[in-house]
């Protein structure tokens, strides 16, 4: 028996889902089955009641499960103390990002980053979902957006302005928003995850109900949406600083700057010593962005 049979396992059981918890662990359905099957032959007992609709753990599910974690995080401990005894970071490095981050600000580095530490192995799932890093079983995530209170460990990487912009198109199409009041004539780029938009005003923050002509639920989608010329589009600064240097998006009312920007962070689970292949990463990767970001440094001046 392997401990990741037994991360598996753990899985599958607080999700109640065999199909996500294999998709979790990059296994098809008929892998995680066969996983979850070779793990009840080597315990010697059916682990999860298995239903056309449903998986309930078992009585001895229910046993192994409260077990198995108190094993694994015991486990653990023990492999973060090893690793910092060690002077070389070493091991997988599972890492959550959002897909404009991760491909713009991340992978670019990954090879300088190896080429120091070539015991380290990395691996990285884009998404827009606010993962749970514990459960899911991630050594870091980076997040741009306010931090809830948590147990969670963070360090700051950068600020995370935001600006409303469109496309040089657009605005020849259809004028120049001047205050919040202008955008109900103006066509929106909504996203489901930021329906209201946030401006200071000069008497305190206005808030803006989102009346959008085109939604989605990706941070992408709202950008190649900007580009093409469908609208106004609220977008991080680290995300579009290149097209605003270019003159490819234009920034539009910028005496009411978007508010509740939040800053980028690097989140990592908690423990009593930092594993040196996540503190190398994120002392890396600040390195990399400066002080403050590039993005910040080279996007157009307010």
């Amino acid at each position: 028996m392997r401990l990741d049979d037994l991360r598996f396992f753990v899985r599958v059981a607080d999700l109640g889902n065999l199909s996500e918890a294999g998709r979790q662990f990059g296994l098809s359905p008929s892998a995680s089955s066969a996983r979850l099957t070779t793990l009840e032959k080597a315990i010697g007992a059916q682990l999860m009641a298995r239903s056309t609709r449903q998986m309930t753990l078992t009585e001895a599910g229910r046993l192994l499960r409260n077990h198995a974690q108190n094993a694994l995080d015991e486990m653990d401990m023990a492999f973060d103390a090893l690793d910092a005894r060690s002077d070389v970071p070493r091991g997988q490095l599972r890492i959550s990002s959002n897909s404009f981050f991760g491909r713009i600000h991340i992978l670019p580095y990954l090879n300088e980053f190896m080429a120091l530490y070539p015991l380290v192995r990395i691996d990285m799932s884009f998404t827009d979902r606010l993962v749970d890093i514990i459960g899911d079983g991630f050594d870091l995530a980076i997040r741009n957006a306010p931090l809830p209170d948590s147990t969670l460990m963070a360090r700051r990487l950068g600020s995370n302005r935001r600006v409303l912009c469109a496309s040089p198109n657009y605005i020849a199409r259809r004028g120049e928003p001047k205050t919040p009041s202008d955008l109900a004539q103006h066509d929106c780029i909504g996203m489901s995850s930021l329906p209201v938009w946030h401006f200071q005003g000069p008497k305190g923050e206005i808030s803006h109900t989102v009346s959008s002509t085109i939604t989605g639920d990706n941070g992408d989608y709202a950008y190649d949406a900007a580009l093409l010329g469908l609208g106004l589009s609220v977008k991080s600064v680290a995300h579009v600083w290149e097209d605003l240097h270019r003159g490819s998006l234009v920034a539009v009312m910028k005496d009411y700057p978007i508010t509740r920007s939040g800053d980028i962070w690097a989140v990592y689970p908690p423990a009593r010593i930092t594993p040196p292949k996540v503190a190398v990463l994120i002392d890396f990767l600040q390195t990399k962005y400066g002080k403050p970001p590039y993005w910040e440094q080279k996007a157009v001046p307010d």
